[in-house]
């Protein structure tokens, strides 16, 4: 089991550097695409925002915001594949000995990637808002417009979602090429069971489901 959980392992966080390396290039441009947008984009004349904010430092606002929110999105990604091939093998191991214990095994797994997901999301957004708070408290503001400070939030949840949603893709097509393939040379053209140990695209499959169910 030990020996063939590492390879799954290995294979799976090869892959996760992979394709966080393609998408955080493709994020580093995004981002400079949005600062250049601000940038050129003069906000709205009713706005409060007006007396704080130039076009300048919303587009840097933005931006910033922009790749936390990939960076929390990518943490938490290689959360749940860093336990997910690791509770794997135990809930493996305790299915052997008590169905009970297997189960207990699982949930407090999907529950830690449950719980750094929701707190990435909660930390991100929360320690934007009390910066902006906090920015205007240091401007002497009487009345800030707090209410206005979803709109400087935009980028960390279009970030999170980039990178989520290319991650989902990346891995849904990897996981689905190598389920194919495993079932194409394994019960059609040998005739062996699924996920048989004899087929060695098998181990292709169980990384699949890691980065593409995990992961994404």
């Amino acid at each position: 089991m030990q020996d063939i959980a590492e390879i799954i392992r290995e294979g799976s966080e090869g892959f996760f550097v992979t394709q966080y390396g393609t998408i955080f290039k493709f994020a580093f441009l995004t981002s400079f695409g949005l600062f250049i947008m601000y940038w050129c984009r003069e906000i709205p004349a009713q706005s409060k925002l007006n007396n704080y904010f130039g076009p300048f430092s919303m587009a840097l606002i933005t931006s910033v915001s922009f790749l936390l929110g990939a960076v929390c999105s990518a943490i938490s990604g290689y959360a749940g594949i860093w336990v997910s091939v690791r509770a794997n093998l135990r809930v493996a191991a305790a299915s052997r000995i008590c169905y009970n214990e297997a189960i207990q095994i699982c949930f407090r797994g999907g529950a830690f990637a449950a719980i750094i997901n929701v707190a990435l999301a909660i930390f991100g957004i929360s320690s934007l808002y009390l910066c902006f708070n906090f920015y205007f408290y240091t401007c002497g503001a009487e009345n800030p417009p707090i209410e206005e400070i979803p709109v400087l939030l935009v980028g960390f949840g279009f970030g999170a979602s980039f990178v989520a949603m290319f991650a989902q893709l990346g891995g849904g097509i990897y996981t689905k090429a190598a389920d194919v393939g495993a079932d194409l040379i394994g019960k059609v053209e040998v005739g062996i069971p699924e996920d048989d140990a004899r087929n060695p695209a098998v181990i292709a499959d169980l990384v699949g489901d890691n980065v593409g169910d995990c992961a994404g």
